[in-house]
């Protein structure tokens, strides 16, 4: 894998994230990328880069938001 650079920082900052799917859906935002995703019965695996100003729990609360809100409008149709 190949370290960003800014400025004055280089970095190679990545996590791994188990969470728990039942009835969620992947959300894609600006602030971080999905490397990989693999699935298993009940919970996702995600391999998530981002820089090192993003918190881990903000692109976990972004991904448990987006997928809160779209299981509300389709249970709503």
């Amino acid at each position: 894998m190949k370290c960003e650079t800014r400025n004055h920082s280089k970095f190679l900052l990545m996590c791994h994230i188990i969470f728990v799917c039942k009835y969620r859906k992947v959300a894609l935002e600006p602030i971080f990328e999905i490397l990989e995703m693999e699935t298993d019965k009940d919970h996702i695996h995600f391999l998530i880069k981002s820089e090192p100003k993003v918190s881990v729990l903000s692109i976990v609360r972004k991904l448990k938001q987006e997928s809160a809100n779209r299981i509300w409008k389709t249970q709503k149709e």
